[in-house]
């Protein structure tokens, strides 16, 4: 392995998915269910409007669409579920922070 190889996954990680709040995603045309593994890029936590994101709320950690809500002034973080969950509104004032951009998924086997 050369340094170069190193470098290309320093900051790539995987989390292991729980609930399905995101079973009707589409990460690379997968969803993101129960037992899946999410791939994390955590140099970019910089997201765009519409990004899954992994964010830390209060010390919780969660896998959401990220939503610009120019027009309230705040973050929106989405599911997209068979099931009916509230968005998640993130105000200045939050303790928050975005731990990376999901780039892929890796399905259960």
């Amino acid at each position: 392995i050369t340094n170069l190889s190193i470098r290309l996954f320093k900051d790539i990680f995987a989390l292991k998915a729980d609930g399905n709040s995101l079973n009707k995603a589409s990460v690379k045309g997968k969803n993101i269910e129960t037992g899946d593994y999410v791939i994390v890029d955590s140099e970019n936590t910089s997201p765009n409007d519409g990004d899954y994101v992994v964010s830390i709320i209060d010390s919780m950690a969660n896998i959401k669409k990220y939503k610009i809500d120019s027009k309230n002034d705040r973050i929106a973080l989405l599911s997209e579920s068979t099931q009916e969950y509230a968005p998640i509104f993130i105000h200045e004032s939050d303790d928050f922070r975005i731990n990376g951009k999901v780039v892929d998924v890796v399905k259960k086997f």
